[in-house]
């Protein structure tokens, strides 16, 4: 299964791509834990997926989510 995400804001600054996934890692100053992109990449890729970005400043940000149909086997594997 492929989903993506898909937005049309000012994206994320190259210099922030290689920590997004990274727990309360944050740009924002308002309220929350910085917790949700290492949680939800967390979740995906327990089920045996994956979870990869691609930003462009001024043009915003795409999230592809992989997941395989029958889920990961017994031992993590797919």
């Amino acid at each position: 299964i492929h989903i993506q995400i898909r937005d049309t804001g000012t994206g994320i600054p190259q210099e922030h791509v290689p920590h997004i996934f990274e727990p309360f890692f944050s740009t924002k100053e308002a309220k929350g834990t910085g917790l949700g992109l290492w949680v939800s990449q967390g979740i995906v890729q327990a089920h045996g997926g994956s979870i990869k970005l691609r930003s462009r400043e001024g043009r915003g940000t795409t999230f592809n989510v992989a997941l395989p149909i029958g889920g990961p086997t017994q031992h993590g594997e797919r």
